[in-house]
């Protein structure tokens, strides 16, 4: 009879016991992405991850993907807007606003293509807002857009308040929204990436949540200022700020509070810093410390540990026999913070809590809870590979292990990708051949080069990871030479060089031969030449001889003339003196044998050729020019062309001066001289 009241207690005690117990919410560190980051539209309306830990986004303006270094925007051919995204199967299924399928399938060079289909095959499916799970009133006057659920976790997004973290019981864990670090309060969809990552679609932007992570922003520094000291007592932490003094319990969702400075006096130490210590007086071996043999800040630890910092960079450090291990390190830029640059940094809780003091507030670093993170293996892969030439971007197959490139291609670009399963995406590289040294960490995955000179380098690219060696894939790049530089072009250099040698052996040769022949010719010419002078000194002697004969036969003849002459003028003062004493028929013989002596042809004829052989037929020539000349007037022209005096042509002729000088006269006038022109000068150019 008392069973019913009993089991009755039992209950309402259970129910008591239970409403006692707080309400624990998770830590999360949460990550935004806006339309500076992934160049789209900023509506987006559903998510889906693939095996390979890549994001895929329905947007606005077409897919969106992100492999935790690059987003790539693919729009459809109609540019429609995509709401719906799934992966399955290795092909990323979407759907339009118009109900409208279809499927994308990536290439050999990463890149993705869109293929329509009329129905979805078996399995495949998208979200549906049919409420899964128990609902708070106040989850459901928001109006639910989508669900997820990670354990006994419920993420509900809502279309009016955000983003509401619920248990199985209803409770409200935590509620997030725009004043609350997200990117806007309506939620178009949830996609679970693990059991501790958690990405949710705005309409305008996208967030990623990582819950109970090993980095947690405990309080912004514009509430709670910046960190001086801290220190753990039990569950309370302790802080100084520059603005106060605060508390708070180390449950997820607490918050600090403000307390008296006296109070808190009693736990906060001293500075954390030790100025005085140097990396070479604690680390006998400072190269293997890496980049942290140049840390600016040393922070001791407990267990004989050291944080070393550079940069935006931590190192913790564990030393032994002054030899230093690496327990793990942090790049905040991986979490998009910043370590503060004046003060302390970090400040040791227990040997594996650690409060930060960052620029964007204070950070709880768990270094187990990290360095457990960071098992397994780390993705790191080539996603994209391309360059420019002629104005032309040629893609090549992610299977390339050795590039050829033009000698002058434009530029170059190398896209590497992570994972979104990492919270490490940060990569650096460098070229070798170029630069020994890496490059700065950086987030976005592009590399890009301009021109490089003819030759072969690698390009290598490393992962950031938390512990051990950083993860390298490379590539084998080579740059042809120009046309004119390449092996061909210097066999076809030796081939003109031998073709120019053998043409100007051949010239020379020719040359050679032609300058004898010229040589042999000038020889020849002057051999000729000489024979010819020659020939003109035998003709000018022989035609001075014949001159000279000449000259001797016109003296032989006028003196023979004259003595016939002196005869005849004897003879007739002879038979003057002895008139009819000399005989008549002797006078008369010998007057007749004188006068035929004088008047002999013979020797007119002998005349006439030793006269046209000194001056080349000079007779022929005035009878071919002048017809009517007479044999008289061809002697008269022949005499004063010797340039022989009146008298003496006279005495030739056997003639009175007087007669030769009417000769003369006659002479002009069939010639056609004029007064002014002189008859032996005209004759003698004749």
């Amino acid at each position: 009879m008392f069973k019913l009241p009993l089991i009755l207690f039992f209950t309402i005690l259970t129910a008591f016991i239970m409403q006692a117990v707080p309400v624990v919410p998770p830590s999360f560190l949460i990550q935004n992405y806006g339309v500076d980051d992934y160049k789209a539209s900023c509506q987006n309306w559903a998510l889906s991850v693939s095996h390979n830990g890549i994001l895929y986004v329905a947007n606005n303006s077409g897919l969106l993907s992100f492999d935790g270094n690059t987003w790539r925007l693919y729009p459809l051919p109609d540019n429609d807007i995509i709401n719906g995204v799934t992966y399955f199967d290795n092909k990323i299924y979407t759907k339009t606003e118009d109900n409208v399928y279809g499927y994308w399938t990536s290439d050999n060079m990463g890149q993705l293509h869109y293929h329509t289909i009329d129905k979805l095959p078996d399995g495949v499916g998208f979200d549906s807002h049919v409420e899964p799970y128990l609902l708070p009133e106040e989850v459901k006057q928001a109006q639910p857009t989508a669900y997820a659920t990670i354990r006994d976790l419920h993420f509900t997004g809502t279309e009016t308040s955000g983003l509401y973290i619920t248990n199985k019981e209803g409770d409200i864990l935590l509620h997030l929204h725009h004043n609350n670090r997200l990117q806007d309060n309506l939620v178009r969809a949830i996609c679970v990436q693990d059991e501790k990552l958690v990405w949710v679609a705005f309409d305008n932007g996208l967030s990623q949540i990582a819950l109970d992570p090993p980095i947690t922003l405990l309080a912004e520094r514009s509430n709670i200022g910046k960190l001086k000291k801290g220190y753990l007592s039990g569950d309370e932490l302790y802080i100084q700020t520059n603005i106060g003094y605060y508390k708070r319990r180390m449950q997820p969702g607490e918050k600090f509070l403000p307390i008296p400075e006296k109070e808190a006096q009693s736990f906060l130490p001293d500075n954390n810093a030790n100025p005085k210590l140097k990396i070479d007086g604690l680390f006998k071996d400072t190269d293997a410390l890496g980049v942290f043999s140049k840390a600016q800040y040393i922070y001791p630890a407990p267990e004989n540990l050291y944080w070393l910092t550079y940069k935006n960079e931590v190192g913790l450090f564990h030393l032994e026999n002054e030899k230093g291990s690496m327990k793990c390190r942090i790049l905040f830029d991986n979490y998009n913070m910043n370590l503060v640059t004046r003060g302390d940094a970090i400040f040791p809780l227990s040997s594996s809590l650690y409060l930060v003091s960052a620029m964007q507030g204070i950070l709880l670093v768990d270094t187990r809870q990290l360095i457990e993170s960071n098992l397994g293996i780390a993705s790191l892969r080539f996603a994209e590979i391309d360059y420019i030439y002629n104005e032309t971007l040629q893609k090549l197959p992610l299977d390339t292990k050795t590039i050829s490139l033009p000698h002058n291609f434009k530029e170059m670009n190398v896209y590497a990708g992570t994972s979104i399963f990492t919270s490490n995406h940060q990569i650096s590289y460098k070229i070798e051949g170029v630069s020994s040294d890496w490059s700065d960490w950086q987030k976005d995955g592009k590399i890009s080069f301009l021109q490089l000179p003819e030759g072969t380098y690698e390009l290598k690219v490393r992962k950031y990871v938390i512990k051990g060696p950083y993860p390298e894939i490379s590539l084998i790049i080579e740059v042809r030479p120009p046309w004119y530089n390449s092996i061909w072009a210097y066999i076809g250099y030796l081939f003109v060089i031998w073709l120019i040698v053998q043409g100007g052996l051949h010239y020379y040769l020719k040359s050679l031969r032609k300058e004898e022949q010229n040589k042999l010719e000038a020889d020849k010419l002057a051999e000729q030449h000489k024979i010819h002078q020659l020939k003109s000194e035998m003709l000018e002697a022989e035609l001075q001889n014949k001159n000279n004969e000449l000259t001797l036969q016109t003296s032989a003849l006028m003196k023979k003339n004259e003595a016939m002459q002196a005869l005849l003028k004897e003879l007739d003062h002879q038979k003057e003196a002895l008139a009819d004493r000399y005989p008549n028929k002797m006078y008369n013989r010998l007057r007749t044998l004188i006068e035929e002596t004088l008047n002999d042809q013979d020797c007119w004829i002998l005349f006439e050729n030793y006269f046209n052989s000194a001056h080349r037929n000079f007779m022929d020539k005035l009878r071919e020019q002048y017809s009517d000349i007479t044999a008289g007037d061809l002697r008269i022209c022949c005499f004063l062309r010797m340039n022989l005096s009146t008298k003496e042509i006279a005495s030739l002729l056997n003639i009175s001066v007087r007669a030769v000088e009417i000769r003369r006269y006659r002479l002009r006038k069939r010639l056609g001289l004029d007064s002014d022109t002189n008859l032996a000068d005209f004759l003698m150019r004749f």
